[in-house]
């Protein structure tokens, strides 16, 4: 049978995600939620329902550290480690976040991250 009809109805831009974390989340967190990474915007309540900002592909972020990565150059791949959320420029038991988008000094705790 031939489907002869359909309606949609506009839910949300597609930009956040539902999130209730099972402990409290800091805004700033990187989160991995399924196959997407999302942001807290705002400080979440351990199992409040919230939403988190869907990185995509192309955005911008920027990243703050309390160890520096090392010597950096533009379009080194970063990676979030799966155990920890922490970023990182290896790719053992990580996920794949985006890559520099500029050079990062050797003491730098802070750089930018194109969104893969």
């Amino acid at each position: 049978m031939a489907i002869s009809s359909n309606l949609a109805k506009f839910r949300k831009t597609g930009d956040t995600i539902d999130y209730k974390p099972g402990s409290a989340t800091p805004a700033g967190t990187i989160v991995k939620v399924g196959g997407v990474f999302g942001l807290a915007l705002w400080d979440i309540a351990a199992n409040e329902a919230s939403t988190l900002k869907v990185l995509q592909r192309g955005e911008v972020i920027e990243v703050t550290t309390d160890d520096a990565l090392g010597s950096t150059n533009a379009g080194v791949a970063i990676y979030i480690v799966d155990a920890t959320g922490l970023v990182s420029k290896t790719s053992t038991n990580a996920t794949l976040l985006g890559y520099t988008r500029a050079a990062v000094g050797s003491t730098d705790l802070t750089f930018e991250v194109v969104c893969a």
